[in-house]
Parts: C-alpha cells; sequence; structure tokens
C-alpha cells in the first residue's frame, strides 16, 4: 500500500513539470505560472509584455521612417527629372513668322586682304606648317622671296646697287649744300642734287625695310588666318602677284536667297536664324549682334532668287564658306503659343509632345502653324499652363514603347 502511495505522488509531480514548460514556451519568453510566482514578479511580467509591445511598434515606425525617406527621395528626384527632361510651362509669347530659304555663311568683304609679292624671286615659306586655315599674328613672316641663282633682277644685286647710289647721293647732297651756301654752285643744280638724294633714300628704305638674309620678306597685314595660299614653294613670283589671302574672321555675312514668291514681305524682314550643316545648332542674327546690311532690289540674270544680306560677328565656331538652311522672321504676332522645336516627335507625319500629367506623361498630338527654326508654334493641342517635355523627350518615348514610366513619372 505504502509502495502504490509513493508511485501515485512520484506521477503527479511529473505532470506538474511537464506543465510549467509548456507554459514557459508561449508568448515572449517570460514565465506564466500563478501558483508559485510572487506578486512582484507578477508585474515584472507585465512590463516584460510592454517591452515586446514597445519593440513591436519600434520596429513599425522605423519602417515608417524609411517608407517617408522614400517619398522624400521621390519628390528630389522628380524636381532633378524636370531639369533632365526640360519641362516649360507653356504660356503666350512672341512669335515672328518666317520664311525657309537657303543661304551660305561668307566673308565680310573688309574682313580679308590679299597679300602680294613686293618683289621677284622665289618663294620660300617661313614654316613647313603653313597651311590654309593657320592661324597668323600680325607681322608675322609668311615667306621670304630670294633671287637664288637668277643673274637678272637679282634681289641681292638690287639690294646692294640701292644701297651704294643712296650713299652717293647722301655724299653728293651733303657736298651741295656747304656749296650753294659758298654760291659755287647754282639753285638748280643744288635741288637737282637733293632730289637724286631723296629719291635714292626712298628706293633703299624700301628695299631694306623687310630685307633679310639675302631675301625679301613677305609680313601677315594683320591678325587672322591664312583663307587661302596661291603660290607653291619654291615658284617664281612677280611684284604685285597674289601669295596669301589673309581673313581677320571677326565678322561673317549671311547671304539668304528668297524666292521671288515671296518678295512681298522683304519690307517686313529685320533678322534671321539660321541652322549650320556640322552641328546642327541654331543661330540668331540678333544675338551675334548682326544687322541687316541689304536686300537686291532685282535678281541675276538667270536667277530666280533675291539676296538678303546680314553682317554677323563670328563667336569662332561659324566656317565661312558654309551652306545654311535660313529662317526670315518678319511680322511678329505677340500672343502666340510656341514651344522649342526640340519637343516634338513625328510619328506617319504627325508630330506629338509630352505634357506631364497626374499618371505621368500624356502624349498628345498637335498642329503646327510655323517655325523659326527655333521655335514651333502651336495651332492646336496645347494651351496656356500645360507643362511640356522638351529635352530627352526619346527617352520617354521608348519608356512607354517598354511598358514601364519613366522613372520621373509620379502617381498621386
Amino acid at each position: 500500500m505504502k509502495i502504490f502511495s509513493i508511485v501515485a505522488i512520484i506521477a503527479i509531480a511529473l505532470a506538474s513539470c511537464q506543465n510549467n514548460q509548456g507554459h514557459e514556451l508561449l508568448g515572449c519568453g517570460h514565465d506564466h505560472s500563478h501558483d508559485h510566482t510572487p506578486a512582484k514578479a507578477k508585474t515584472n511580467t507585465h512590463v516584460h509584455t510592454d517591452e515586446c509591445d514597445h519593440n513591436h511598434d519600434h520596429e513599425h515606425a522605423h519602417h515608417h521612417s524609411h517608407a517617408a525617406g522614400a517619398d522624400d527621395h521621390k519628390e528630389h528626384d522628380h524636381g532633378h527629372d524636370h531639369e533632365e527632361y526640360g519641362v516649360i510651362h507653356v504660356s503666350e509669347v512672341p512669335f515672328s513668322q518666317s520664311v525657309r530659304v537657303g543661304g551660305e555663311i561668307l566673308q565680310s568683304p573688309g574682313d580679308e586682304q590679299i597679300v602680294v609679292a613686293n618683289h621677284d624671286g622665289l618663294v620660300f615659306f617661313a614654316s613647313k606648317s603653313m597651311q590654309e586655315g593657320v592661324a597668323v599674328s600680325q607681322n608675322q613672316t609668311l615667306v621670304t622671296l630670294t633671287s637664288g641663282a637668277l643673274v637678272h633682277d637679282n634681289l641681292e644685286a638690287g639690294f646692294l646697287e640701292a644701297k651704294a647710289q643712296y650713299e652717293k647721293a647722301k655724299v653728293d647732297y651733303e657736298r651741295a649744300q656747304k656749296l650753294v651756301a659758298d654760291t659755287i654752285i647754282s639753285e638748280g643744280q643744288y635741288l637737282d642734287t637733293k632730289l637724286a638724294y631723296e629719291t635714292s633714300q626712298l628706293t633703299y628704305n624700301n628695299i631694306r625695310r623687310n630685307y633679310e638674309n639675302g631675301g625679301q620678306k613677305v609680313l601677315a597685314p594683320f591678325s587672322g588666318f591664312v583663307k587661302r595660299i596661291h603660290i607653291a614653294e619654291g615658284e617664281f613670283v612677280q611684284a604685285g602677284q597674289p601669295l596669301f589671302t589673309i581673313a581677320q574672321n571677326s565678322r561673317l555675312v549671311v547671304k539668304a536667297e528668297m524666292p521671288q514668291r515671296a518678295a512681298a514681305s522683304l519690307g517686313n524682314i529685320r533678322t534671321a536664324n539660321f541652322i549650320t550643316p556640322y552641328n546642327g545648332q541654331v543661330f540668331s542674327t540678333q544675338e551675334l549682334n548682326g544687322k541687316l546690311i541689304s536686300w537686291g532690289k532685282s535678281t541675276a540674270q538667270g536667277s530666280y532668287y533675291i539676296p538678303v544680306i546680314f553682317e554677323i560677328d563670328n563667336r569662332g565656331d561659324l566656317i565661312s564658306g558654309t551652306y545654311i538652311e535660313v529662317y526670315l522672321k518678319s511680322a511678329t504676332e505677340t500672343n502666340s503659343i510656341a514651344i522649342p522645336k526640340t519637343a516634338l516627335l513625328e510619328e506617319f507625319g504627325n508630330y506629338y509632345v509630352f505634357v506631364e500629367s497626374h499618371e505621368g506623361w500624356e502624349k498628345r498630338y498637335v498642329h503646327i502653324d510655323g517655325t523659326d527654326g527655333k521655335m514651333v508654334r502651336i495651332a492646336q493641342g496645347l494651351k496656356v499652363g500645360d507643362h511640356v517635355a522638351t529635352a530627352n523627350v526619346s527617352r520617354i518615348k521608348l519608356s512607354q514603347m517598354s511598358g514601364q514610366l519613366p522613372e520621373h513619372a509620379h502617381v498621386h
């Protein structure tokens, strides 16, 4: 009987132990035993529970903070993308009707000079790098003219002869000054001696001015560049023969060829835009300190065009002799909706732009009513207040074709 009682007590104890271990596996790891835990321990149990909830709230707040930061970053990116896509606010602006014609950039007539030989002789370039387009400075030696083994009109012999005649005439003149004072020679003889002296002095100084080491130097008249070389190394030239064309390149001429059918608008033309073929850049005669010089009162024989001439400053990136596309600007309308030409995309002969909306970029077709090469006037499709992308518009197009919104697009 005693043995049975002992076994029962051991079984009850084991069951109680397993029950306590089961409670320890629940919740946040705190003790749920109520039979053997003091009151203070129960209070601590509630504290542990609050810490568990606090940790959960902290994680939630931390995640919310990150989400808010991501929203702020999106707003920052949106501002940056406005610059990336060149977003403009559509408004009414002045716009000039234009006539699109062909034209050419030419050298200004007073901006170039032909350098000629100052003596007969053989040509020797001062520099082996002398080529068309090379920059030169004022009084820089371009070539040296020498006689070499030539017998006729030998440059060195001519220089020595001129020097000898000058020195002799100088001595005769100084002697004549003394003789005329003592009335030994007449006034007429004195004047003849003086004239011979002055003539020989002029000839000698003219030859001596650019004479050096048996040759005659030819100098650049001003700073600029070599537009054209008319002679070859070692060629024999005569006095007055063209050697170089030197251009300053500071002023240029834009010559536009207007068709006769548009002649009625000639009186209203004051400025022009033009596009160069080598970089596609649009230039304005106003921005280049340009002015209208003239327009032809008649056409050349066999020509169907009227020349319109502008003179402009050369900023250094314009090339004389280039054929260009010119937009002759005439009457100006003050209230027009016009946007940069870079905003347009073409699709099967129709033009469209990308307008910013709440959902991202909206593809909108527009009708064009003229261009001045830089801006296009919109007759239909846009209104004041629209926000239009004017840069990297092809990137937006590719994003929409791929089924993805461009990075800047935002959803409210």
